[in-house]
């Protein structure tokens, strides 16, 4: 992989690094969240240290802004969940659209081409993503993208809905087609 910030293409998405005068726009967009979007409210230094690193991966983690036209529209990232410490080959992913900008097929231009990035550059062979049960939308989007609903699992008190994609479900795809 190369050193530089990584710099994903989709079809009408650019996933890149945030800019650091971002970080204040993501932060404010944590603060107003939609209770079925995130597990729990960061902290905001750690989580503006954080966003600082955008765009390199380490450890199994990366921040990138959605960006439409040169402007961030959302972000996407892994985490790694204290039960997945030992499967360095399983990312945990999230995204998040602004408000304004959901309908418009973003989030599962996102999601293509950041899944497809991460099973060919980055290591994984397994990518998973959890949802609120409310969170229809994000499920048809997983659905739509070929992912399987794995089950339920319980995080900090609250039930998820796991849907996961494994790289053979990528076969005859071109998984470096969404990447530069």
């Amino acid at each position: 992989m190369k050193a530089g910030p990584v710099t994903i293409s989709g079809e009408r998405v650019t996933l890149r690094a945030l800019h650091p005068d971002e970080i204040d726009e993501q932060w404010q967009e944590m603060l107003n969240a939609d209770p079925i979007e995130i597990v729990a409210l960061p902290d905001e230094a750690s989580f503006r240290a954080r966003l600082a690193r955008s765009g390199h991966l380490d450890h199994q983690v990366i921040d990138l802004a959605i960006d439409v036209d040169g402007t961030a529209v959302g972000r996407v990232q892994t985490f790694l969940p204290p039960d997945r410490v030992d499967q360095p080959d399983v990312y945990n992913m999230g995204i998040g659209l602004k408000a304004e900008h959901r309908g418009r097929g973003y989030a599962s231009d996102a999601l293509q081409a950041f899944t497809r990035w991460l099973l060919a550059e980055a290591g994984a062979s397994r990518v998973e993503g959890r949802t609120d049960p409310e969170n229809v939308a994000m499920q048809k989007v997983f659905d739509r993208l070929g992912w399987t609903l794995h089950g339920e699992l319980e995080d900090s008190g609250r039930t998820w809905l796991l849907h996961v994609i494994d790289s053979p479900n990528l076969a005859g795809q071109d998984p470096k087609q969404a990447t530069r």
